[in-house]
C-alpha cells in the first residue's frame, strides 16, 4: 500500500517537476486587409444594421456578448467577447490566442463559391514554426487550400484542410458563443433573437499549418485561401484570424531541480543554451500553471546569471515558473522554457488556530490525505487508512478526520499536526471532538519530535476510551520541546474506526469552563440547570445563559432577567420559560470582574407540555418523520403517524397516518382542559394517499397506556386522493380522567391517510372569540423589541402568548403592566388577555 508521507516537515521543503510544459512562442498576427463581411452582430441595434452578412448562407450570424436589439433588452451572458480575443481551448497550444478584427466592420473572410479565394494580408510579418488559422464553416463541411506568401517572394501551398460545419465538429477552439438570425425583407417572430445554442454550439476551428524548415526563417507577408470544395447552395466558408509560434534562433534554459524551499521563498537555477549568445534571461512565475504568452511581462528582467531566489512568496503554496533567454544577435528572445514548480513550506502556526476538516478534498482508502500543513503518518507496511472523510459521523458538517487500522494492533497511525509555535511551553491545551463506531476504542494525544517518524511520538496523559458519540475532550499540553501535535489510534482491537473533528489548539485560559452542563426537574416553565466546576473553582461563581435559538452566546451578549441567572454553585434554577418548547443553555465562570471563561459546551432540553383550553396545527413547522411537540405516537406505532412533507392539502406539510401490520398508526393531542365541557368540535381537512377508503377513528384511551381501551366516538373515512374532505366532530360524552383525544387509523397499509389543518375549538367560534369591552384594553409598542405593556391592567387575570399556530408559547398568571417577552424569537403572536369577568382579548402583536 502506498503511503501518504508528512506534508510538512521543519526546515526547506521542494518540490520539483521538470518539463511539464513548453511555453511555446505564440504570437498573434493581426490581419491589415482581405476581409471581406462582417458576420458578427454587435452593440445595439438589429443584426441586419449590425453586422451585414451570415455565416451559414441561411440568415444566421454570430452574436457579441454586447449585443442589444434595444437599450432596454436584457443582456446575454454568452457569444463572441467584445474585444475580438479568442482563446484557443486546444489543449495542445496552451496559451495560443487569436485576434478577431474589430466586430463593427468586416471580420471574416467569407467565400460562399467553390473556387472563391481571398487574400490577407498581415499587419507586421513575422516568421514562424507553425501557422494556426481560426476559421468555421456554415451549412456543412468544406475544403479550402492556403497559399503562404514569404516576404521573399517564395511561397508554402496547403491542401486539403477540412473546415466544420459551426455545428458539432472537433478541433474546437471556442463553443458555445451563440448566434442570431438577421431578419429578411419580411421579418418573422424568431428573428433577431439571440440564442446560445445549448451552450456548445456554434464552434470555431483551429487548423494547424507546419512550416517547412527551409521556410521558418522567412518572414510570412500574407495568405491566400481558395475553397476548394463544399456541399450545397448555402455552404459558406468563414476565415476569421491567424497567429503564429514565432521562430527564433534564440533558444530557451533547461531548468534545474529547485533548491532551497521556505515558507516565503524559493531557489531556482537553469543551465544557459548552447549554441546562443546570451545577454541575460526573463523569469516569470505565478500560481497558475497557465503558460504564459510571449507578451507576458516578467516578474524579474534582465538577470544575468543562471540562479535566483524568488522572494515574497505566500506558504503552503504551489507556484509555476517559466524562464526565457535574451539572446544579443538573431531573434534576440526565445520562446519561455519547460515550466518548473514547487511548493513553499508552511509557515509555523501561532495559537489559537482551528481545523474542521470542511474545506479540504476528501480522500479515500486509496488516498490517504490530511489538511494542508497537516499530514497522515504511520509505521511502514500499516494496513491502516487515515483521511478526510465527508460524514454523518462528524460532529459539524460536513467533514471529519478518519482513522482506521484494519488488521493492526501493533504500530503507529496518527494524524499530525502543523508545527506550533511554543507549543509545549505549558501555557497550551488542544480541544476536539471524537468518537468511534465501537465504544471503547481508545485515542492517545501527545507530540512529536520528528514528524516524519512516528517513534518520536510522546503520549500526553492516559488513553482516552471513546464513545459512539462525538465528544468533546480537552488536553493540556505539558512543558517540553516538541513543536507538532499528534492524535495516535489507539489500535484497541482490530478494525477500530475514530472519526476526529473541530481541532482548536490555543492558550490554557486563566478562567477554565465549566463542564458537563444537563438540565433535570424540567416543567413546562422552569429546569434545573447543573455543571461539573473546573479544576480551579471561579472565585465569582457562574453565568448561565439559556434561549430558544441554537446560537451561541458571545463575549457581547447581554445578559438580562429573561435570558440568564448566576449562582455560585454547580446548580441553577431558571424559571419564566414557555410549555413545550426547546432551550439551549450554557455555562461559564466568572473568575472575576474582567475574567470570565469562554462559554461551555450547549446543553439542550424540552421544556413539559401544558393543557390547554384549544389547539389549532398545521404540521408546517414540523419536521418531517416527527410529531409537534405535545402530540405522541401511542404503543408501537411511533414510525406510523409523522409529518410527512408531501401533498400536504395545505402546503408544506401535513400528517400522514397508516397501518403496518400488527402497528397501528395512532396518536394522541395535546393535553385538553375543556375536553368534558361538550362545547368544543375537532376539525381537520383529509384525504387519501395512495387509495380512497382510508378511516381513521377518533376517540380516547380509558387506560392511557393501554392501547386496547380505545373507544370510538366518530370516524373519518377518505373519500378520494385528490378532492379535500373538510371533517367536522363534535366532542361530547368524554368521561372524567380522560384528557386527550385520540386518532387511530383502521385498515390496510394501502389505505393510509393524509390529515390536515386539524383544530380543536369552541362550538360555534366566529371570527372574534368573545365581544369586546367598549372600553378595551391595548398593548404597546407594536412591534415592540423585548418589553410589550399593557395600557390597563386591573381587569387582566391573566395572559396567554401564542403563535400564529395556536400554539401556546407562554403563560403569565398574575401579569403586571410590563410583559418581558425577549425570549421570544421573531414572528407574529397572538396576545390572549385573559380577563377577570371571564371574557377574552385576543390582540396581534409582532416581534422585532
Amino acid at each position: 500500500m502506498r503511503k501518504n508521507q508528512p506534508a510538512l516537515v521543519l526546515g526547506a521543503l521542494g518540490l520539483f517537476a521538470s518539463s511539464f510544459a513548453l511555453a511555446q512562442n505564440y504570437q498573434q498576427m493581426p490581419v491589415q486587409t482581405g476581409f471581406t463581411a462582417d458576420v458578427i452582430a454587435n452593440g445595439t441595434g438589429s443584426s441586419s444594421v449590425t453586422a451585414n452578412n451570415d455565416v451559414d448562407g441561411v440568415s444566421y450570424a454570430f452574436v457579441a456578448k454586447d449585443f442589444l436589439l434595444t437599450s432596454t433588452s436584457t443582456p446575454i451572458n454568452y457569444g463572441i467577447p467584445v474585444d475580438g480575443i479568442i482563446n484557443s481551448v486546444i489543449t495542445a497550444t496552451p496559451g495560443l490566442s487569436y485576434q478577431l478584427a474589430s466586430l463593427s466592420a468586416n471580420n471574416s473572410l467569407r467565400l460562399a463559391a467553390v473556387n472563391d479565394a481571398g487574400t490577407l494580408v498581415f499587419t507586421t510579418p513575422k516568421a514562424a514554426t507553425k501557422l494556426y488559422m481560426l476559421s468555421t464553416n456554415g451549412s456543412g463541411s468544406a475544403t479550402v487550400s492556403v497559399t503562404v506568401n514569404f516576404s521573399d517572394g517564395t511561397n508554402q501551398l496547403f491542401t486539403g484542410i477540412n473546415i466544420a460545419d459551426w455545428y458539432n465538429g472537433t478541433n474546437i477552439a471556442l463553443q458555445g458563443i451563440g448566434r442570431i438570425k438577421r431578419p429578411g425583407a419580411a421579418p418573422l417572430a424568431g428573428d433577431d433573437v439571440p440564442s446560445p445554442e445549448g451552450g456548445t454550439n456554434p464552434r470555431l476551428y483551429q487548423n494547424e499549418l507546419v512550416i517547412d524548415a527551409a521556410n521558418q526563417a522567412k518572414l510570412i507577408q500574407s495568405v491566400v485561401v481558395t475553397k476548394t470544395a463544399g456541399t450545397g447552395s448555402a455552404n459558406t466558408t468563414n476565415i476569421f484570424a491567424f497567429s503564429a509560434d514565432a521562430y527564433s534562433t534564440c533558444v530557451p534554459p533547461t531548468l534545474q531541480p529547485v533548491g532551497t524551499v521556505t515558507a516565503n521563498s524559493a531557489a531556482i537555477s537553469w543551465t544557459a543554451p548552447a549554441g546562443s549568445t546570451v545577454a541575460s534571461y526573463d523569469i516569470y512565475y505565478s500560481t497558475s500553471n497557465t503558460v504564459p504568452a510571449s507578451t507576458a511581462t516578467p516578474n524579474f528582467p534582465g538577470e544575468t546569471g543562471t540562479s535566483k531566489t524568488i522572494p515574497g512568496l505566500n506558504s503552503n503554496t504551489t507556484y509555476y515558473y517559466w524562464v526565457r533567454t535574451n539572446c544579443s544577435t538573431g531573434t534576440s528572445q526565445s520562446a519561455w522554457s519547460f515550466g518548473g514548480t514547487f511548493k513553499t513550506a508552511c509557515a509555523v502556526f501561532t495559537v489559537p488556530y482551528t481545523e474542521n476538516f470542511d474545506t479540504t478534498s476528501t480522500g479515500s482508502a486509496s488516498n490517504n490525505n490530511a489538511p494542508s500543513c497537516w499530514s497522515y503518518l504511520e509505521s511502514a507496511s500499516f494496513p491502516g487508512n487515515g483521511y478526510v472523510s465527508g460524514t454523518t459521523n462528524a460532529f459539524t458538517s460536513p467533514n471529519a478526520y478518519y482513522l482506521n487500522n484494519s488488521s493492526a494492533t501493533s504500530g503507529s497511525q496518527m494524524l499530525v499536526s502543523p508545527p506550533t509555535t511554543s507549543l509545549s511551553n505549558g501555557t497550551k491545551r488542544v480541544r476536539f471532538y471524537a468518537k468511534s463506531t465501537t465504544a471503547g476504542t481508545t485515542l492517545l494525544v501527545g507530540t512529536l519530535a520528528n514528524a516524519a517518524d512516528p517513534a518520536t511520538f510522546t503520549q500526553i496523559g492516559s488513553p482516552l476510551a471513546l464513545t459512539t458519540t462525538q465528544t468533546q475532550y480537552t488536553v493540556n499540553i505539558p512543558a517540553g520541546t516538541d513543536v507538532q501535535l499528534a492524535f495516535k489510534h489507539g489500535l484497541t482491537a482490530t478494525s477500530r474506526t475514530i472519526y476526529i473533528d473541530d481541532i482548536t489548539v490555543q492558550e490554557i485560559p486563566s478562567c477554565l469552563e465549566p463542564t458537563a452542563v444537563s438540565a433535570s426537574a424540567i416543567t413546562s416553565s422552569g429546569a434545573t440547570i447543573g455543571w461539573t466546576a473546573p479544576g480551579t473553582v471561579p472565585a465569582n461563581g457562574y453565568e448561565v445563559y439559556y434561549s430558544t435559538s441554537n446560537v451561541a452566546p458571545t463575549s457581547s451578549t447581554i445578559l438580562n432577567g429573561t435570558n440568564s441567572a448566576s449562582s455560585s454553585t454547580t446548580s441553577a434554577p431558571i424559571s419564566g420559560l414557555s410549555p413545550a418548547s426547546t432551550y439551549y443553555v450554557w455555562v461559564r465562570s466568572v473568575c472575576s470582574g474582567t475574567d470570565k471563561s469562554i462559554w461551555s459546551l450547549q446543553a439542550t432540553f424540552i421544556t413539559a407540555c401544558v393543557s390547554v383550553a384549544t389547539f389549532t396545527q398545521n404540521f408546517d413547522t414540523t419536521a418531517v418523520d416527527s410529531l409537534p411537540p405535545c402530540w405522541t405516537s401511542i404503543g408501537t406505532n411511533t414510525t406510523y403517524a409523522k409529518a410527512y412533507a408531501s401533498s400536504a392539502m395545505s402546503a408544506p406539510n401535513a400528517m400522514y397516518i397508516y397501518t403496518s401490520g400488527t402497528s397501528i398508526g395512532m396518536v394522541s393531542t395535546p393535553e385538553l382542559s375543556t375536553l368534558q365541557s361538550g362545547s368544543y368540535v375537532l376539525k381537520f381537512k383529509g384525504r387519501g394517499n395512495s387509495s380512497a377508503g382510508g378511516v381513521v377513528q377518533i376517540g380516547y384511551l380509558t387506560n392511557p397506556t393501554d392501547t386496547s381501551t380505545f373507544v370510538s366516538i366518530g370516524s373519518y373515512t377518505a373519500s378520494s386522493t385528490t378532492a379535500v374532505d373538510n371533517f367536522t366532530l363534535n366532542i361530547t360524552g368524554i368521561p372524567a380522567g380522560v384528557n386527550k383525544l385520540v386518532l387511530k387509523h383502521t385498515g390496510s397499509p394501502s389505505y393510509s391517510v393524509l390529515l390536515d389543518d386539524i383544530s380543536y375549538e369552541l362550538s360555534g367560534l366566529a371570527t372574534s372569540e368573545t365581544s369586546v369591552k367598549k372600553n378595551e384594553v391595548n398593548v404597546y409598542p407594536n412591534p415592540f423589541t423585548d418589553v410589550l405593556s399593557i395600557s390597563d391592567i386591573k381587569d387582566v387575570k391573566s395572559v396567554s402568548v401564542m403563535d400564529v399556530t395556536g400554539r401556546l408559547v407562554k403563560n403569565i398568571e398574575n401579569p403586571s403592566s410590563v410583559l418581558h417577552l425577549g425570549d421570544l424569537k421573531q414572528g407574529l403572536y397572538l396576545v390572549v388577555l385573559n380577563m377577570n369577568d371571564g371574557s377574552k382579548q385576543t390582540i396581534k402583536a409582532i416581534k422585532k
